[in-house]
């Protein structure tokens, strides 16, 4: 029953990110927006849930940077907002389920198919109360002895967090 599920995610998840693609390698998502008084909002802090740490400290880069265009200043201690930036990893292809991408064993021989997707969630601090949220995903197929090119990917990511956050209210 958990397969089915799966699957049933997956393929939906296929469906969406090939809807909602505008560009570039990297789909997105808007899934929440504008319950917030978001004139109030003028800093935000991160932090960061299950994302591999290969990727976290570029994405938390290139996501600030996008972030920061739309007025706002980061302030991890004292701020209006908390975003939390979870990474999800989906199998495409249940006897895979027990692989972990990220550590590849060089007996392994299989071709790896996953959605890779970050949720972007944005909590009011004084409330708790989410108030903005969407995502970004790409679809994975990885050969054995291949690797996540960073200089090709920083670009990706910044343009896939300035689609996603378009319709976050400029300061």
């Amino acid at each position: 029953m958990l397969q089915l599920k799966r699957m049933f995610l997956a393929a939906g998840l296929l469906l969406l990110a090939g809807c909602v693609q505008t560009g570039g390698q990297i789909g997105t998502s808007l899934d929440l927006c504008c319950p917030g008084d978001y004139d109030d909002y003028d800093d935000y802090g991160v932090t960061v849930t299950d994302m591999p740490i290969f990727l976290r400290d570029y994405l938390v880069a290139e996501f600030d940077a996008a972030f920061q265009e739309k007025g706002l200043s980061r302030n991890d201690r004292v701020n209006d907002l908390r975003v939390e930036l979870k990474y999800n990893h989906i199998n495409l292809r249940p006897e895979q389920e027990e692989i972990d991408p990220f550590v590849r064993m060089e007996s392994m021989n299989a071709e790896l198919s996953y959605i890779a997707e970050v949720e972007i969630l944005m909590r009011e601090t004084a409330t708790n109360n989410l108030v903005w949220a969407g995502s970004i995903s790409r679809i994975h197929q990885v050969s054995p002895g291949e690797y996540m090119h960073e200089e090709q990917a920083r670009p990706e990511f910044l343009q896939a967090f300035r689609r996603v956050l378009r319709n976050y209210p400029d300061l």
